[in-house]
Formats: structure tokens, sequence, C-alpha cells
């Protein structure tokens, strides 16, 4: 977390970048009664406290940001997911981080505040290179901020720099450590083992129902999710579901050839086609026209800029790189550069005087054609009205729900339709085990199939309210997917039921048959073990076990080599050479004896890979830092939260709501 306050603290103009758009917004939701009680906080640590204005705009912000991601995330689908106990910490460690700098006696004078905004680019004239004034009293005018709350904001960040600063300023791991997990993570082993496979085991007997039956209890009293399934009839629900999307009112949709030529019209003149025209390039303010055309002279030979620029008395050189049109603020000096080549100068007479200008990279405009473009067009067309058609049914549909229709009733009234779903299971497959075709997962096998015919979505959110939902009551629409919503209502519940024996049988007895070879695999492979520890070569071993050999590799960690899996080389670079130990081995069917024959260090240092490994550890170091401060933070300035405040910040009217 404290990464992500350093980064931040590198530009603390970006925090009053977002006050003006979440004003308005407040002023739009109607949220601005959260402040009335301007004088209280939502959190307090020490004299430090985070208000209701800054928890608010600050959690405004980071939800707008997560919903320009994700368009239908509501507020309160972020606050379960605990985006807004995020927001509050980081606005605590920020109090807490100021009271540390107050206890410690930093200070910011007036000058470095100064200083600092006087930095920033969006306050320096692009002509003469220094601060304007004018600019950062319209930038302020614009998001509506007084000059002292902005400069207290600045204020407050360049304090706590300082201090996230100092501490960690001087941090460096020590190249010995990165040399020390170069070795560890390239270290090779040779591993030998005795593999004990299945056919070791011998033939088995027939089992007896009450062996059966004991498979069929160990499974089910089991809590691994995967076994929900075996041996037993799982929970079925039958229900009815309305479904609005998009691509169903699409179809009915025709978009003409003069919306499509309108829309590219449009999206050509406004700059949003293609890629546009791009400068790089250097300029120098002189006296006049003969200076400028010497100047330019001058950088069309290659001339350093700021030579030339001392050299003739011009003032110094201002550069920008990959510029468009419209970013150039003098336009007689913008209408020069996109007439002028790579490496082409010129002296140009602008808004401000006379410059030399030269272009020092560049890129020409590229516009797909209205053929190239009016496919695509169309369906965005397409889309966007029959997304009106949609959310206009679904209006009827909500209008029809509210005077007390059935949502069967709902749907006609809104000229959709209605599916009547006979009861399934949560992984949607009938009695029969037949899959219920239009609501299957994209990692479904059936799904494969059914695509050829039918609209296979991912709708995991379907299922889920099916078996969240009481019996007899219909849900409001809900939205899944990108842009789709559905309503359903469960009519009807069949509990799960633990199979008879005699339907389960044949799997009941290739379980059990499964795990009596294990059990007696794993006698046999004890014995081994204790027999190689003995003193017995593993040869020796393997000669007295139907079906056994030994096997050798030479791996690094995190390899696997068949039949050592993963999980085996783990147990072999925890054990030292020369011991043995018992493992599975990568197919889970046979057992291994193991033990390690040499440890081979890395001979020679890839550069590219200790390069990744340092800074992986860099990282890693970092983060250990910030845990460890966070957690002091917390033990030594402990924050008392008005939660009552807080949620009416987040618009909680329930003090039992779910936060």
């Amino acid at each position: 977390m404290l990464s992500a306050i350093r980064a931040l603290a590198r530009n603390p103009i970006a925090i009053a970048l977002i006050l003006g758009p979440i004003i308005l917004g407040f002023m739009i939701f109607g949220v601005s009664d959260v402040f009335v009680q301007s004088g209280s906080s939502v959190a307090r640590v020490q004299d430090e406290r985070v208000s209701a204005m800054d928890f608010a705009e600050s959690w405004e912000y980071r939800l707008r940001e997560v919903q320009q991601e994700q368009p239908t995330m509501t507020a309160d689908q972020a606050r379960e997911l605990g985006l807004s106990d995020a927001v509050l910490n980081q606005l605590i460690i920020q109090a807490q981080l100021r009271a540390v700098s107050r206890n410690m006696g930093l200070e910011v004078s007036n000058r470095q505040v100064a200083n600092e905004i006087a930095g920033y680019g969006a306050f320096i004239d692009p002509v003469t290179g220094r601060f304007d004034q004018d600019s950062y009293r319209q930038f302020l005018a614009e998001q509506r901020m007084s000059e002292t709350r902005f400069e207290a904001n600045v204020q407050r960040d360049l304090l706590s720099r300082q201090l996230i600063d100092a501490l960690f300023a001087g941090i460096d791991v020590p190249d010995a450590f990165a040399q020390l997990l170069y070795q560890y993570s390239y270290e090779e082993r040779v591993i030998r083992g005795l593999v004990i496979p299945p056919e070791a085991a011998g033939d088995i007997d027939d089992p007896t129902d009450e062996q059966l039956q004991a498979v069929i209890d160990d499974t089910l009293n089991d809590e691994t999710p995967q076994n929900d399934f075996f041996f037993q009839n799982p929970e079925r629900r039958g229900f009815t579901l309305v479904r609005f999307r998009v691509a169903d009112f699409t179809r009915n949709v025709e978009v003409s050839e003069e919306d499509i030529r309108a829309q590219y019209d449009y999206e050509v003149e406004g700059g949003e086609l293609g890629e546009p025209a791009l400068r790089s390039y250097v300029q120098i303010r002189v006296e006049d026209q003969e200076t400028a055309e010497a100047a330019a002279e001058r950088l069309a030979a290659g001339e350093d800029p700021d030579a030339v620029a001392e050299a003739i008395g011009g003032d110094t050189p201002f550069a920008e790189t990959g510029r468009q049109s419209y970013q150039i603020p003098d336009d007689a000096l913008a209408d020069a550069l996109f007439t002028m080549e790579t490496g082409e100068a010129r002296a140009v007479e602008g808004a401000f005087g006379w410059f030399a200008v030269a272009v020092t990279d560049g890129r020409e405009a590229t516009i797909p054609t209205f053929e190239e473009r009016e496919s695509e067009i169309r369906e965005l067309l397409a889309r966007a009205e029959a997304e009106n058609a949609m959310y206009e049914a679904m209006g009827l549909f909500e209008e029809a729900r509210g005077g007390g229709a059935t949502l069967e009733e709902a749907s006609v009234l809104a000229e959709t339709f209605y599916e009547a779903f006979q009861p399934i299971t949560r992984n949607a497959r009938n009695a029969e085990g037949m899959p219920a075709g239009t609501l299957l997962n994209e990692d479904d096998q059936a799904a494969q199939y059914f695509s050829f015919f039918l609209d296979t979505e991912v709708q995991p959110e379907i299922l889920e309210a099916v078996f969240e939902q009481l019996v007899g009551y219909a849900t409001e629409l809900q939205p899944y997917g990108e842009s789709d919503y559905f309503a359903i209502r469960v009519d009807e519940v069949l509990p799960s039921e633990v199979m008879p024996l005699d339907e389960v049988r044949e799997d009941a007895e290739a379980l059990w048959r499964i795990q009596s070879v294990d059990e007696r695999l794993n006698a046999l492979a004890e014995t081994a073990l204790d027999r190689a520890r003995a003193g017995e070569s593993l040869d020796a071993i393997a000669a007295d076990i139907p079906g056994a050999r030994v096997e050798t590799t030479t791996v690094t960690r995190g390899e696997s080599a068949a039949p050592f899996g993963r999980e085996t080389i783990s147990v072999a670079f925890q054990i030292d050479p020369g011991t043995f130990e018992h493992a599975g081995s990568a197919d889970r069917r046979s057992h291994i004896i193991l033990t390690v024959d040499d440890v081979i260090a890395p001979e020679t240092v890839v550069e590219a890979d200790l390069a990744a490994l340092t800074e992986q550890s860099d990282t890693r170091y970092s983060q250990d830092i910030d845990a460890a401060f966070v957690s002091a933070l917390s033990e030594r300035y402990p924050a008392t939260i008005n939660t009552q405040l807080r949620d009416q910040v987040l618009g909680i009217a329930d003090p039992n709501a779910t936060r």
C-alpha cells in the first residue's frame, strides 16, 4: 500500500485533479448532504483527521476508476468487495504519516510548496518555459478549489514524501543476496528413485457390500468440494428465467447506409479515427526574422539547439515529443510544423514573435477508408440501437412487474420471451445428466457441441442466483455478462439425496480398488524405505518387487521429469544427499523411494537471469518494509473511525447493512 502512496507522492497535484469532476458528481447524484457536519471527521489519528470531504472524494474517484473497467459494477458491489475499506485505509495511512511527520518536527516551508507547484508541467507556459500564474488560477477555477486548499494538499503530500523518502533512502539489497538467490534458483540435483508401480500390488479380491458402503460413506463425509457429486444426486432446482440480451434485440435492427456514412464522417472530423499525425520538435524564440532564419539554418545542419540559442542570443530551446496539431498552442507554429518533414527547420512568425523551429521526428496521419470501417460502424450503430430497444423493453417489463404482473405476464407485455427450466443442478444438468444448453459455461465440454446451434454464454451469475433465491420469489432485474440483464423465480427445489449402492456399485468398486492398490503400494514403499535406510541398494530392493524399477534424472527446482513430478522434485530439494524419502509419482499412481546422488552448483552466471532475480529481491524487500512499516503505524498511531459518518458518506442508511 505504501508503494502506491509513494507513487502518488511523486505527483501531489494528481489529488487535486480529481476534485472538480467529483464535486460535480456530488451535485448531480445528490450526496452534498454528506458535508452538513463539516466539523466531523470520518477518521482521526491523534490531531490529524480524514474529513468526510476527503473520504467522499477519494471513494467516488476510486469507484469511477473501477466502473470504467467494469461498467456493471455498482457501489454496493464495490463495498462488498472491500473497495471502500481500502480507500479509507489508505487515507488513514496518509493521516498516520502526517502524525509521524509532525511528531518528528518535519516541516515544509511556503517556498518549498511554491517551488513544487511552479515545477508542475500544467502551469508552464509552452512558449516561455516559465511558470504561468494565469494558467494556475484558471486550473483552480476549473476545479472549484481555492489556492489555500490546493496548497495545503501539496504541503501535506510533501511532508509525507519527506518521511517516506527518508525511510527508503539508501535501502539496497546486497549483491551477495542476489548471488545466493541465483545459486539457490539454478542449483541442479541428480536424483534417483525406486519406482513401485500399481502392478506391484498384485491381485485384489472382490470387495464386499460393507467395504463399498464404507467407501461411499467416507467420500460423502469428506469435505473436499469436488466430492459433492460423488454417489449422490445433487440438489436440483426448477425455475423461470427472463433475459434481456443485446444480441436478441440486434437481430431486428437495420442500419442505413446514410447513418453509417454520417458516423464515419463524424469520426474523421473529430480525429477519432485511425492514427493522428504527430510531430516532435524543438523551437527557439528570437528577436527578428533574420535571426530566426540563421538559427533555422544551423538547426537544419544538425547543430545542438542549446548551442544555437547561445550563439544567436535566443531564448532557451523548448522541445516537445509526439504532439498532435491541436496540442501546439501557437497556430502558426502548428501549421508550419505539420507541413515539415523530419530534419527540416524553418523560421516562423508566431503569435509571440519569431521562432526557429525544427522537426526532430514525425508521423503522418493514417485514416482507414469508409469501406474498411463500414462493417465495424454498422455493428456499432446496430448495438447502440439494440441497447436502446432493450432498455425500452426493460422499462415496460418493470412497469408491468410494478403493477403486479408475474414474470411470464411481464415478459409478454414487454414483447420478449421467458424460459421455464425443469430442475437442474448447479452445473446445468438435469436428472439424466443432459445439459441445459443455453446456460452452459464456456469451459463446459458440452458447450462446444451446443455452440453450433445455440447461444452459449458464460453465465455463472444466473445459476448462482438460482441456487441462492428462495422458492416462489422473483428477483429484480440483475446485470450479467457485459451488458445483459436477467430475472429469475425458483419454482421447485429437489434436495440432494444419496444414491443406493446398486446404482453406484461400479463407481464405488473402481474407487475402492484404487484405494486398495494404494494401500498395498504404500506398505511396500514403507518396507522398501526401511531397507534403503538400512543400507541396501535400490537396485537390490527393486529386484524383490514385481514391476519395480530404478530411474535417474537431473533437474533444477520447479522442473519435472516423469515419473518425478513437481511435488517429488520439491522433496528432492529438501533432503540431504545420500538420505532417502518416500514420495509419490507424477501420475499419483506409483510410489517412489527417493534419494539425491549429487548437488551441482551453476558453473556460470547468466547476467540477464541474475538481473531479473535482483529486481525480484529488491521488490520483495521493499514490500516487506512496506508491510512492517504499515503494521508499526497502526500499532503506534491507532485510528478512530466514525462509522456513522463513514456510512453516511457511502450512502448506507441501515447500520446493519453490508459494508
